[in-house]
């Protein structure tokens, strides 16, 4: 970790203005600003040691309520702009200080000019550099205006010229009075010079913590100088840096960090006395539940239009595409209410496409869409700007009419076109399809929050409703379903759906026409007979189809049944949202 302060504090040994440790691994650097930051909880761990703040001695959560804390994750929302992200941070959190709190948009416009983002002030975080998103990371926390300001790797990715640029700006924001603690990647011989002091560590050992200053001079004396024209960072890291490419390198490197540790603990001062306890810095203020609620509708229907419109328009258009496609398929196979027999198996599969098949594309681009936006949601819930609870919550209610509108644009231009009524029938039908599909795409989303990989939810996504569709007894008839794969017939959604718009569709038909059956002759006599009608009513066509069972008392129990797992799904989504783990993805981002 790297700390900034004054050059004339550091001479006068006036305090810590900040600190930076250099360390072997990253994880170490990160396990400890994520102890400063009470971030270390851990099934079966305890952190034990003292905390003093301006003279306190405080808790862990304490300390943490009164810091910012920049970790390395950049992957904000991708479809607000700088100004816009600033914006919604400073809502969600601000400082406890009422003096600090006043002029946010110039705060925000002063951030943006002072750590080079004026050019991409209206910029999409998407088609930000890596280091212009290190740099809007940063500028998020600053706006806290916190005493304590910890930064793990803020500079990794960046060039030599912006690394310059972000730490002597920290320097300058620590000269302010503030403590600002950094892990950093080893810096230049440049860049080490503007540290004030150093802490450097190795197994979870210091192998030194001082004035930067004061490094060289302890590591000569120990018999350990660094030599000519060489980055100290980069020579003490490497002497601190247990070797594994041997067993012999791995014994002699541990043996020297043993030593090295010891030596430092043998000689290091004791902490100076705190003197008498001062004021406590003000805590981060933090909104209420109706406040995060508001924000992110603020952010859904305001910050990222219209890009969640386009988003929006380019799945109806794909639902509106497909639906369209199956009306071609399947055009005026019911255009009048005198229907021939053989017109049965196309009505019937008509609705089966519909359930089963052509709906496919848009529930993986609702996956997807989950799948994009993991990645923002995990940054802000561990920046603590909301809770995951609230998130996808207000998520559901946002998104339940804009499914709804995706959907319709599924299901009605099929429906005209297949040249079914628009009497009350259509009304039902469409209030049955809307169920279903909702059902259905809650389960897809579900899958998708129980995975992280999008692959994975479109697998078990799909396999859920294959199973679901054999036991809808149109692919395999009712009566040929094997004893084991029987149960599907009873919770499967899609004969749910089928049950009861195919009860609508045929129970009604007094007779279906049979007058283009074929005329056979008796091999035996010249007597000449039409083949018979096979399927004559609607009752024998549901009987054909192995939908005759009688309805239950409540005539509308299917749609109890969808409503049943839509909201069982829901549920799945709710607690499988609020424990997943933050998503482990890699990002390439454009380094110009």
């Amino acid at each position: 970790m790297t700390s900034c302060s004054s050059p004339a504090a550091d001479e006068e040994g006036m305090g810590i203005k900040g600190g930076r440790s250099l360390l072997t691994t990253e994880s170490e650097g990160s396990c400890l600003l994520d102890v400063l930051a009470n971030r270390h909880s851990k099934w079966g761990g305890r952190l034990r040691g003292d905390f003093l703040l301006n003279g306190n001695h405080t808790k862990p959560n304490k300390v943490a309520a009164r810091a910012a804390y920049v970790q390395q994750d950049v992957n904000f929302c991708p479809d607000m702009s700088v100004r816009q992200t600033l914006l919604l941070h400073s809502f969600f959190r601000s400082s406890g200080d009422v003096t600090r709190v006043r002029e946010v948009k110039a705060r925000i416009n002063g951030l943006i000019n002072d750590l080079g983002l004026e050019q991409v002030r209206h910029t999409r975080v998407k088609d930000l550099t890596l280091s212009e998103r290190r740099r809007l990371n940063v500028a998020c926390h600053l706006l806290l205006e916190t005493d304590l300001v910890l930064l793990d790797q803020p500079t990794r990715g960046m060039d030599i010229f912006d690394t310059f640029f972000l730490v002597e700006y920290l320097r300058q924001w620590a000269c302010r009075g503030r403590i600002v603690i950094l892990t950093i990647q080893p810096p230049t011989y440049e860049i080490f010079t503007m540290i004030s002091r150093v802490a450097l560590i190795s197994t979870g050992r210091l192998m030194y913590f001082g004035r930067r200053r004061e490094m060289l001079p302890y590591f000569a004396f120990i018999e350990y100088p660094c030599p000519a024209y060489k980055n100290p960072s980069d020579y003490y890291l490497d002497l601190v840096t247990l070797d594994d490419l041997s067993a012999e390198a791995m014994l002699e490197s541990s043996q020297r960090v043993e030593m090295l540790a010891e030596t430092f603990r043998r000689r290091q001062e004791a902490l100076s006395d705190p003197g008498p306890p001062g004021p406590m810095p003000p805590k981060v203020r933090k909104e209420n539940l109706c406040l995060q609620l508001l924000g992110l509708w603020i952010r859904a229907m305001i910050y990222q239009f219209p890009y969640n419109m386009m988003n929006w328009l380019g799945m109806t258009l794909v639902a509106g595409v497909l639906s369209v496609v199956v009306g071609a398929v399947y055009w005026d196979v019911r255009s009048s209410s005198a229907q021939h027999q053989e017109s049965v198996n196309n009505r019937a599969a008509f609705h089966y496409v519909m359930a089963s098949v052509a709906v496919w594309p848009v529930l993986l681009m609702a996956i997807s869409e989950v799948w994009r936006d993991k990645p923002a949601v995990a940054r802000d819930v561990a920046d603590g700007l909301y809770s995951k609870g609230i998130y996808i919550i207000t998520k559901t209610f946002y998104s339940f009419l804009a499914a709804g509108g995706t959907f319709l644009a599924y299901i009605l231009p099929a429906y005209f076109m297949a040249g079914f009524p628009t009497a009350e029938k259509f009304y039902i039908y469409v209030g049955y399809m809307l169920l279903y599909l909702y059902a259905i795409r809650a389960i897809a989303i579900a899958a998708s929050c129980v995975f992280d990989s999008r692959h994975a939810a479109a697998m078990t996504s799909g396999f859920i409703l294959t199973v679901a569709t054999l036991g809808a007894g149109f692919t395999v008839h009712p009566m040929d379903v094997s004893a084991w794969a029987w149960p599907t017939l009873w919770w499967s959604p899609v004969r749910w759906l089928l049950h009861e718009v195919e009860h609508i569709e045929f129970q009604h038909t007094n007779e279906f026409l049979c007058d283009r059956n074929p005329v056979l002759q008796d091999s035996l006599s010249a007597i000449q007979r039409k083949a018979p009608c096979g399927v004559v009513t609607g009752a024998q066509a549901l009987r054909f189809l192995g939908l005759l069972e009688p309805n239950l008392p409540d005539h509308y129990y299917p749609a109890i049944f969808l409503l049943a797992a839509y909201l069982c799904s829901q549920l799945v989504t709710v607690i499988a949202f609020i424990a997943s783990k933050k998503p482990n993805r890699t990002k390439k981002y454009r380094t110009e």
